[in-house]
């Protein structure tokens, strides 16, 4: 429909379409694909985490000044931009395993995952952690920005997991997340 209206002639129109924010007072979607904080505590313990599926499902966080980037590129350049629509995303996804044992990390710890099936997992979780979980993973997201990055110059600062960290870090120095042992990065 905004692609129409700036092919019409109307009101110029340019969609971006981020992924999950992160960054200095976002709360970040966690390895198992929600926002529950007790899975921060779990790998800072060191403590098995059990994760729905295979664990290969990819996430695609995006750092805000990556986001705030790809509004002020849309408006540099909006003879490029108008009538477009644009992923804002890191250069690269993560996927459930990988992000809990780098997160896992960023505490001095190696991750233990138990891979369960979505039912088990349900059964260990609330119906909302549960729900946002399946909304996240079965889609398992792995977008482009060629688009963004030929057309707009969009160039993301911030790869997922340093763009993560920054997230959690600044909830623990802000009181908002409990973990067992601090950071080790």
């Amino acid at each position: 429909m905004l692609k129409d209206e700036t092919a019409g002639g109307g009101v110029v129109t340019t969609s971006l379409h981020p992924g999950h924010i992160v960054g200095p007072g976002w709360a970040p979607i966690g390895p198992t694909g929600n926002y529950d904080p007790a899975v921060w505590r779990t790998l800072s313990a060191g403590q098995p985490l059990r994760i729905p599926g295979l664990g290969v499902e990819l996430m695609h966080h995006v750092h805000a000044d990556d986001v705030a980037q790809a509004f002020e590129r849309a408006i540099a350049h909006r003879d490029m931009a108008g009538g477009e629509d644009f992923n804002v995303v890191a250069p690269t996804a993560l996927n459930v395993r990988g992000f809990a044992h780098e997160a896992a990390s960023w505490f001095g710890q190696e991750a233990s995952l138990e891979s369960v099936s979505w039912e088990q997992f349900r059964a260990t979780t609330t119906d909302e952690h549960a729900q946002v979980s399946w909304e996240h993973l079965y889609r398992s997201h792995c977008l482009t920005i060629e688009k963004a990055k030929s057309l707009l110059g969009y160039s993301p600062t911030y790869e997922p997991g340093p763009a993560v960290l920054e997230s959690v870090r600044w909830l623990i120095e802000h009181d908002q997340l409990e973990v067992d042992r601090p950071l080790a990065v």
